[in-house]
């Protein structure tokens, strides 16, 4: 086994073991030059996988420390999940923020997307989602009138909103239409999501759809960099 190997396989052991947990500084490229017997090159290149698989970060000056570990949640293209219902099947604790609920006039964009009728009005919806108290994404709805009049300040603060739509209202998302983007921390959502402006963001549009293809929700959702999404694509052999 080539020595770089060895030396991610055992700070991924620390890691795993608690021995080294998030902010600890990692034992420095002399160091494990030494315990190793190799060089520092080889030290850099097992830190170089490890710095970009997010297990570790180098700060120029202070040192190479362990890294917050990433939140992810899958694509399950089989059926329609919330993000909270994804992460929380991995035992993560979701709370919100709510940072704004109030009605407004729709724009030309969201008449089109949620089929709205002149002169209807809709409700804006902003909300911080937490993982284990930590801000991890900014969501931003927009919700029919009908829909949003429904909606009380208890839901907003306590539920998904796929959970308000098919237990408060009766009417499950079986259909998500979107598209998944790059993007940067700008003004108020960099102040929101505690990051630096500039910071690259994971940005997901989407709209929330009931089983008869009616718009139900339009939005949008930013998430930190330290956000992940995992999938799997198989082929059928059959259509190899």
């Amino acid at each position: 086994m080539p020595l770089y190997v060895r030396i991610q396989r055992f700070l991924r052991a620390e890691i795993a073991a608690g021995r080294l947990v998030e902010g600890d500084r990692t034992p420095s490229e002399p160091e494990l030059a030494s315990q190793f017997s190799t060089t520092r090159a080889t030290v850099a290149k097992a830190f170089q996988q490890l710095v970009y698989e997010g297990a570790i970060v180098r700060r120029a000056g202070s040192g190479t420390f362990v890294a917050r570990p990433p939140i992810s949640a899958p694509i399950d293209l089989s059926r329609v999940r919330s993000f909270e219902e994804q992460l929380a099947a991995k035992g993560a604790v979701i709370d919100y923020e709510v940072l704004g609920f109030a009605s407004d006039r729709p724009s030309p964009i969201e008449i089109e997307a949620l089929h709205l009728d002149d002169g209807e009005e809709v409700y804006r919806l902003d909300r911080l989602r937490l993982v284990g108290g930590e801000r991890m994404s900014l969501e931003r709805r927009v919700i029919p009138g009908e829909l949003g009049r429904r909606m009380s300040e208890e839901m907003i603060r306590t539920k998904s909103i796929h959970r308000i739509l098919d237990e408060d209202l009766r009417l499950p998302v079986l259909r998500v239409e979107g598209a998944i983007r790059a993007g940067i921390a700008k003004g108020a959502v960099a102040g929101q999501l505690a990051v630096k402006r500039g910071s690259p963001l994971l940005i997901r549009d989407y709209v929330l759809l009931s089983a008869d293809r009616r718009p139900l929700v339009r939005g949008e959702s930013f998430y930190r960099e330290d956000f992940h999404i995992n999938y799997v694509v198989q082929q059928n052999p059959r259509e190899a």
